[in-house]
C-alpha cells in the first residue's frame, strides 16, 4: 500500500503531518500575525487578499496546509487591531477610507515599527563605524529592519553595502553580552588587553614580570560611546578605596578600557568590591566629597577626549570661528562675548572686533590635547597655569622637531 505523498512512510508520518494541519488550522490569528511582521510596513501594508497570498507562498512546500478564508483574516487583523502580542500594534492603512459598512474587507493593513525608520538609519549609521565582524554586522542591521516594519521594502531604508572595519576582534559583541550579564549581576570580570602591532593586529598586553598575558580584574560600571569609540568604564577590583581626597592631576580612581581591544572576558564569581555609587563625579570617594554620584554617560561628556584626569576649571579666550568647536566638544561651556579682537596686537582692517571667554570643565591632559587639536586657530588657554605650560612644552617641543636644523 502506497501513501499519497511519498515523502511519508508510516503511521508516524501521517500523525505528524496531520499534527501540523491540524496546528496550522487552528491558528489563523498567528499566520496573520507572522505576515505582517514578515511582510508588512507602514509604506507596504497588505490587504486580507494579499494576506492569504502571501500565506499560501510561505507554505507551499506543506501540502496539508489551508490558507483561512478572506472573513477569517479579516476578523483576525480586527482582533489584531485592538490587542497587542508580543507588544507589537497592528493598524489600519486607511485611517478612516473604509466606511462603517465596508467593515474593513478591503483595508490594508501592516504592522507598526518598534523603532522608525529614522531611528534605524540612526542607529545602523552609528554602527558601521564599530568594530564588528561584517557578518555579525549585517545580522544586527537586519534585526533593525525587522524592529522598523519586517523585511518590506521601505523608500526610507535605502540598501547601505557593509564594509566591516579591517582590524576587528571577533569576540567584541560576546565581549558586550558578557558585561552587560556582569553589570546586571553585580559581578567582577577578568580579562586581557590588547594593543595593535605593525601589522594592524590586536596583541595582548604582556605582564613585564612573567612574560605572559596580563589579566585585569575589574568592577564594571557601564560602557559608553565617546567620539567612535566604545568604552567599559569602572575600577581596579583590587584597589582600595582612597580614605583622602587627594588627586592625582592625570588620572581618577577610576579606568576605562576600549571595549574592542578586550580579549578573552570572563565572569567571576566574586562580586564588584567597590559599587559604582562609591565615586563622585570625578572619581573621588563621595562620602569625603558630598559632590554628586558617578554617572558613567556624564562623566564621559565632560571629557573632549576620553581621558581620566580629574576635572579642572579651565578659561580660555576663543575667535568666533572657534565657537562652534567648543560646543561640539564640550557638554556645558560657559561663554561671554568680550569686546577687542582675539588678538590684541591685530589691528588689521577686517579684523572681528569681539572674541569670547570660555570656562569650561576637562581633564588636563583632554584641555591640551584639545588645545593643540586647534593650535592653527583663534585658541588661548588663560588658566590654570599648570596647562598653560604643558602647552609652552609641547610649542617648544614641536619646534625642535618640525623647525630648522
Amino acid at each position: 500500500m502506497t501513501t499519497p505523498d511519498d515523502t511519508i512512510r508510516s503511521a508516524d508520518d501521517w500523525r505528524s503531518a496531520l499534527e501540523i494541519r491540524d496546528t496550522r488550522a487552528a491558528n489563523p490569528l498567528m499566520d496573520v500575525f507572522a505576515t505582517l511582521w514578515r511582510h508588512s510596513s507602514d509604506d507596504h501594508p497588505l490587504t486580507p487578499d494579499d494576506i492569504i497570498d502571501l500565506l499560501e507562498a510561505d507554505n507551499r512546500q506543506n501540502s496539508f496546509y489551508k490558507a483561512p478564508s478572506k472573513e477569517t483574516v479579516v476578523n483576525q487583523l480586527q482582533y489584531l487591531e485592538y490587542t497587542r502580542i508580543l507588544g507589537r500594534e497592528v493598524r489600519r492603512a486607511d485611517d478612516g477610507e473604509t466606511s462603517a459598512d465596508e467593515e474593513g474587507d478591503d483595508s490594508r493593513w501592516y504592522m507598526a515599527p518598534v523603532l522608525s525608520p529614522s531611528e534605524v538609519r540612526l542607529l545602523e549609521d552609528s554602527l558601521m563605524l564599530s568594530r564588528i565582524d561584517p557578518e555579525e554586522l549585517q545580522g544586527v542591521i537586519s534585526g533593525l529592519y525587522q524592529l522598523a516594519g519586517g523585511s518590506a521594502p521601505s523608500k526610507n531604508l535605502p540598501d547601505i553595502s557593509i564594509d566591516g572595519y579591517e582590524h576587528i576582534n571577533g569576540e567584541f559583541l560576546a565581549t558586550i553580552e558578557k558585561i552587560t550579564e556582569a553589570m546586571n549581576n553585580q559581578l567582577a570580570v577578568d580579562f586581557s588587553y590588547c594593543d595593535y602591532d605593525e601589522h594592524g593586529r590586536l596583541v595582548k598586553r604582556l605582564d613585564r614580570r612573567t612574560g605572559k598575558p596580563r589579566h585585569y580584574v575589574f568592577d564594571p560600571y557601564n560602557m559608553v560611546y565617546k567620539k567612535g569609540g566604545y568604552y567599559l568604564l569602572g575600577h581596579f577590583h583590587n584597589c582600595p578605596v582612597p580614605q583622602n581626597t587627594d588627586q592625582n592631576e592625570n588620572h581618577t580612581n577610576l579606568f576605562c578600557f576600549a571595549v574592542n581591544r578586550i580579549r578573552d572576558l570572563r565572569i567571576t564569581s566574586t562580586r564588584i568590591a567597590v559599587p559604582a555609587d562609591t565615586w563622585d563625579e570625578n572619581g573621588l570617594p563621595r562620602k569625603l566629597t558630598g559632590a554628586p554620584r558617578f554617572d558613567a554617560v556624564a562623566f564621559a561628556r565632560q571629557r573632549p577626549h576620553m581621558t581620566m584626569g580629574t576635572l579642572v576649571d579651565v578659561v580660555m579666550s576663543i575667535g568666533p570661528s572657534v565657537l562652534t568647536n567648543v560646543y561640539e566638544w564640550f557638554d556645558n561651556p560657559k561663554v561671554e562675548r568680550v569686546d577687542g579682537p582675539f588678538d590684541p596686537d591685530d589691528d588689521h582692517e577686517g579684523v572681528q572686533a569681539f572674541h569670547y571667554r570660555v570656562s569650561v570643565r576637562s581633564p588636563k591632559l583632554g584641555i591640551i590635547w584639545w588645545a593643540l587639536q586647534y593650535a592653527l586657530a583663534d585658541v588661548r588657554v588663560e588658566s590654570p597655569q599648570s596647562v598653560r605650560d604643558e602647552l609652552l612644552r609641547a610649542g617648544l617641543q614641536l619646534a625642535r622637531r618640525y623647525g630648522d636644523e
